[in-house]
């Protein structure tokens, strides 16, 4: 399987890595995955940028292209009180990542698995914040403080 093309509307390089505990979830941040689920273990990662998640729902946040057909993992945040519409057409997984700094008691560094299946092609995922909560005048004033943006694995169709 071979990505190419990654392309960000906030112009920022998205890494690719595996998804595996000890790395890194963004590019842009210190933060380090804890717990992986066996079905996800070594498949790859997209590193996205912590700062995008600020982008709407409405906007496309990455593109990029594949060869073959593949299964995209949404690894999106539990502390979120909204999914962005485009999320609800990913089937919810019914299984969690962890981070380092992973809180229970505020769900920091907990993340749902959203999962779709996708042709060969171009694929696009949008933003991470809902509308209703870039409503919020406390939500964009704050520049999304305490919460966080979705990362992303892939892996081929079996």
């Amino acid at each position: 399987m071979n990505i190419i093309n990654i392309a960000t509307k906030s112009g920022k390089k998205y890494g690719i890595g595996k998804l595996k505990a000890g790395d890194y979830q963004y590019e842009d941040r210190q933060y380090q995955f804890d717990y992986i689920p066996d079905e996800l273990k070594d498949c790859i990662h997209i590193k996205t940028h912590g700062n995008d998640k600020m982008l709407s729902e409405d906007e496309e946040c990455v593109t990029f292209e594949v060869d073959e057909p593949i299964d995209v993992y949404v690894l999106y945040p539990d502390k979120q009180p909204e999914l962005p519409k485009w999320l609800e057409g990913f089937e919810p997984m019914r299984l969690k990542v962890t981070r380092i700094d992973s809180m229970c008691n505020n769900l920091k560094g907990y993340f749902g698995i959203y999962k779709k299946t996708f042709p060969k092609g171009i694929v696009t995922l949008y933003g991470c914040s809902p509308n209703k909560m870039l409503n919020e005048e406390w939500y964009v004033d704050s520049n999304g403080a305490n919460y966080c943006m979705y990362s992303f694995g892939v892996k081929p169709v079996k």
